[in-house]
């Protein structure tokens, strides 16, 4: 018996083969070639994008005349100049200033603008984690390979990290603390069960840790987590939930490890998800993660809303008919056999697959 809907896919597998793509914004130089092995912190591509070139109006903006701004400029035609340096200025009683937009150079002063050639941005890609080079389209997409422990989450801050996992305190629900955080715990990779006040995130950044992987956040530090310098990795979102057991007994295991720390992505149908790469020596011969796993009798599934949330089992049965629940919603629904719980009915809409 089948669900009427495609069920969210995470995976939270001890060994697995896990390929990814690293890819430039533009077409560029490929550093590494097809079998070569790698480091997380290699560089396996870099781009420059072409310059940029501006007519800055250094009259208009100063409101003064074209033969004026000729006297009023402060840098050397032809010089190298840093992003908020003055080009021209100050004058008149606001003391009104042109500064630079960006790293670049002072170009030509033509009729009272001045043409400026902002620095080219450079890209550099990294491999992320160690492995193997699988292929490449030779401008702009490496591929990697490698063995290991795959978990992944439900929400990324954006950035990558790679270094030593440790696990804060003593179960999956622990609270990441200020007084938790010590000097012993510098350039790592944490993970603890929640975290509901920005104390400690800033501490973390003090600490210079390269990577912090939660169960749940509260959700009004969201903007503080967007803007810390290391990558932050939700397994089960915002709130209060402790981490999954599977996902806390998977990285518990593996403390002591290098991991890498993808928190990017995050369309829980797209590729690239949220996720823990853990490189492990295994068989060459491991297949790679299926991309979808309905809902069936005998799949492992994680609730992901509701009173039960956090809660995996094994699916029991697939209710064709619709259920009534407390809200006054029906719905079709699923029995699913938790250990410590029973047997628990919920949604099949608040169920996803993990594998």
């Amino acid at each position: 018996m089948s669900a009427n809907h495609l069920p969210i896919l995470r995976h939270v597998l001890p060994m697995t083969s896990v390929r990814r793509e690293r890819r430039l914004p533009m077409p560029g130089n490929i550093a590494v070639r097809v079998h070569e092995k790698v480091q997380a912190a290699d560089v396996v591509a870099e781009a420059e994008e072409p310059p940029r070139h501006l007519f800055l109006d250094i009259a208009r903006g100063l409101g003064i005349t074209p033969a004026e701004a000729a006297r009023a400029l402060r840098v050397e035609l032809g010089s190298r100049v840093e992003a908020g340096q003055v080009l021209a200025g100050p004058v008149g009683i606001a003391r009104r200033t042109l500064r630079a937009p960006s790293d670049g150079r002072a170009l030509q002063l033509s009729g009272g603008r001045l043409l400026f050639e902002a620095r080219p941005l450079s890209f550099a890609v990294h491999a992320g984690f160690p492995g193997e080079v699988v292929a490449t389209d030779g401008s702009r997409i490496v591929t990697i390979e490698t063995h290991g422990a795959l978990l992944q989450g439900v929400w990324g801050n954006g950035r990558r990290g790679w270094g030593v996992m440790r696990v804060i305190g003593e179960g999956p629900g622990e609270h990441l603390l200020t007084d938790k955080l010590d000097i012993i715990l510098r350039g790592a990779i944490l993970v603890a069960g929640t975290c509901d006040h920005p104390a400690p995130l800033h501490q973390a950044t003090e600490l210079s840790v390269r990577g912090l992987i939660l169960g749940t956040i509260a959700a009004e530090l969201l903007a503080v987590t967007r803007r810390l310098p290391y990558p932050v990795l939700l397994t089960e979102g915002f709130g209060s939930a402790p981490i999954s057991a599977p996902a806390y007994s998977l990285l518990s295991s593996n403390a002591g490890r290098e991991v890498a720390v993808e928190a990017v992505g995050g369309d829980p149908f797209g590729y690239q998800q949220p996720e823990v790469i853990i490189p492990l020596t295994g068989s060459q011969m491991l297949d790679r993660p299926e991309r979808v796993i309905p809902l069936a009798t005998g799949v492992r599934v994680k609730v992901i809303r509701g009173p039960q949330r956090s809660a995996v089992g094994v699916i029991r049965e697939l209710i064709d008919r619709a259920e009534p629940y407390p809200s006054g919603l029906l719905a079709r629904s699923a029995a699913i056999q938790v250990e410590g719980q029973g047997l628990i009915v919920v949604p099949q809409a608040n169920l996803e697959v993990v594998a």
